[in-house]
């Protein structure tokens, strides 16, 4: 497919050439894969990419709220989009607290069309 083509040639373009890939560089590879699966609206693939990820980092608040996004967009989880959107939350100290404040707004509008629903 040529979604394929495009990730092994961003791939090839990112690290060949280059020193041995560093586990940091191939989890960043495996998450801007997911997402751009999501982008691409292939939800199954897109979860399997970011599930990859967090195989290896499971605390991993990038890959916790990609994947919380992804469940939404798909329209297949919204109790796992939740339950990874507080685990980001939950996590002391987050490096990155603009994923935290991302995952609470999301969280935010999960409960608010809950509500209305």
């Amino acid at each position: 497919m040529i979604f394929d083509d495009l990730f092994q040639g961003f791939g090839d373009l990112i690290f060949n050439g280059c020193l041995p890939a560093k586990r940091h560089d191939l989890l960043a590879g495996e998450l801007i894969k997911a997402r751009l699966l999501k982008a691409s609206r292939r939800f199954d693939e897109a979860l399997e990419a970011v599930g990859s990820v967090l195989a290896k980092q499971p605390e991993c608040p990038e890959a916790l709220f990609l994947k919380a996004q992804i469940l939404c967009e798909s329209g297949s989880d919204h109790v796992a989009a939740e339950a990874c959107l507080r685990r980001v939350i939950q996590q002391e100290p987050l490096k990155n607290e603009v994923v935290r404040r991302w995952a609470q707004t999301l969280l935010e509008e999960i409960t608010e069309q809950k509500r209305r629903s």
